[in-house]
């Protein structure tokens, strides 16, 4: 995947708002601010978060989107300079016949940095105790999740004309980039979220 042309195409969007160095055990904890934070990149990064929380696009899509999902609870789930991505997802509840339920969410990752977009689903179960379980994350959607997959594709793209982030490349290192406190960065984490952070939804 390395020598994939795309992959240098995102490698360059991610050196540009993400700094070069600053390793994690080298943060001074006597600092109000950690150094890394104090660099251009980290700054572009965070006018790109300023700017996307202002995105009228996004308003759209998101009335849309809901309008679409009419009957079914459709919100946004973005979580605000958490990530490199606003989200939003569609709830699907299934009675189990043990009591409690399985939830399922259709979710849409758009990223603030590039312009891709990636449509995942999470599972989890609402036990008859009211506890859960941990949320399973999947790239491939079920016979019941796909068709709102698919059409919540359709809409980031009608609305933003983002591609798909490519899942081949999910996984590419970005060696010495200060990623906040990751410390073995990939390109998905980059340039969308971390899997836990895709997995846990409001």
């Amino acid at each position: 995947m390395l020598n994939d042309p795309r992959t240098a195409e995102l490698s360059r969007i991610a050196h540009y708002f993400y700094p070069f160095g600053f390793p994690l055990d080298e943060d001074d904890d006597q600092e109000p601010e950690p150094a890394y934070q104090r660099t251009p990149e980290f700054l572009r990064w965070q006018d790109a978060w300023e700017k996307a929380m202002a995105w009228k696009e996004w308003k759209t899509f998101i009335r849309e989107t809901r309008a679409d999902f009419t009957g079914q609870d459709f919100r946004d789930a973005t979580a605000p300079y958490h990530s490199a991505c606003r989200c939003c997802c569609v709830y699907l509840k299934r009675p189990l016949p043990e009591g409690g339920q399985l939830i399922t969410r259709v979710a849409g990752a758009v990223s603030i940095l590039a312009p891709l977009y990636l449509v995942y689903v999470t599972t989890e179960t609402l036990r008859p105790d009211k506890t859960w379980t941990r949320p399973q994350l999947t790239f491939a959607p079920s016979d019941e999740a796909k068709p709102y997959a698919e059409k919540l594709a359709q809409q980031i793209e009608k609305e933003f004309g983002y591609r798909p982030f490519p899942l081949e490349l999910a996984d590419v290192p970005l060696p010495n980039l200060r990623i906040g406190d990751k410390e073995h960065p990939t390109l998905l984490e980059a340039l969308l979220a971390t899997p836990d952070h895709l997995a846990n939804l409001p």
